[in-house]
């Protein structure tokens, strides 16, 4: 049975963020369009990806991350898309699938390629996000530092 053509973009992000969790990737380029993120965050919904993030926490990190960078790393050349991310505590890392592209072309053009950045040495939601006692969130500052220096060397 072949695949609906409509579902592959979401079917390849998926299958990148799923397989560099396991195996660890760098920059992984698969040109697809903006409009993927739902998709994959639908995929996760479904469970099938075996996350120990629940859609909450994935949506919130995504949030926290997204937030951060217009102050850290999008302040560059750059614009960033964080699409997704995967924590597998029986590997103990994180799996962040985003999106880079110059700022001046639009996230649909294929100069977007998606990348991973795999972090170890986290295991879920606790170890991404700190929460105060006022209920605001922040990441980890371990997190942040793991994060900063992958997408640094995405970025050289």
């Amino acid at each position: 049975m072949l695949a609906d053509p409509t579902t592959l973009p979401f079917l390849s992000a998926a299958f990148i963020a799923l397989t560099c969790s396991l195996a660890g990737c760098g920059g992984t380029p698969a040109s697809t369009p903006d409009g993927d993120a739902p998709a994959i965050v639908s995929f996760h919904d479904e469970g099938l990806l075996g996350n120990d993030l629940t859609l909450k926490e994935v949506q919130t990190s995504l949030k926290l991350i997204d937030d951060i960078c217009g102050d850290t790393w999008c302040e560059g050349d750059n614009d960033f898309r964080f699409r997704y991310l995967y924590c597998s505590r029986d590997a103990e890392s994180c799996t962040l699938a985003l999106q880079m592209g110059a700022r001046e072309t639009a996230p649909t053009d294929p100069r977007w390629p998606w990348y991973v950045c795999r972090t170890t040495g986290f295991f879920g939601f606790e170890s991404l996000v700190t929460t105060s006692s006022g209920g605001q969130q922040r990441l980890t500052p371990t997190y942040y530092e793991a994060l900063s220096a992958c997408i640094d060397g995405l970025e050289q």
